[in-house]
């Protein structure tokens, strides 16, 4: 049973992360651990954390229920092939990075960021 919990995870991992066109070395930086660690995520061969799926589902943008395993009829992994659910891929590599280290943070810390976005943004006009 465990190995089934594990196929769903990585399985909905792999629809996510193809989704956002992002490479599985793109998500292990975001996640600061090596590439092979994040591909045996999802191979099933190991089983991400909680506190990991959450980073997850940060990153790509979902409800953290669209990647635990069970029964949720509003899931709808989407074709890789088809229109994405969430266009990053059209960003350049150094946004894409930005984009994915802003979603890992507190909400707090990412009001800060902002805050100084703006006030860099209005000094140099």
């Amino acid at each position: 049973m465990a190995k089934q919990k594990q196929n769903v995870i990585g399985i909905r991992l792999r629809h996510c992360r193809t989704n956002c066109r992002l490479s599985q070395q793109q998500v292990a930086d975001a996640l600061g651990i090596n590439r092979t660690t994040y591909t045996y995520y999802e191979s099933g061969r190991f089983e991400p954390s909680l506190h990991t799926i959450v980073k997850l589902a940060q990153i790509f943008c979902v409800d953290i229920s669209e990647l635990l395993p069970g029964e949720n009829p509003y899931i709808q992994l989407k074709d890789p092939n088809k229109e994405p659910i969430n266009p990053i891929y059209s960003l350049s590599k150094e946004e894409q990075n930005l984009l994915l280290s802003f979603r890992l943070l507190k909400d707090e810390d990412k009001a800060e960021i902002l805050d100084k976005i703006t006030n860099m943004t209005t000094e140099a006009i």
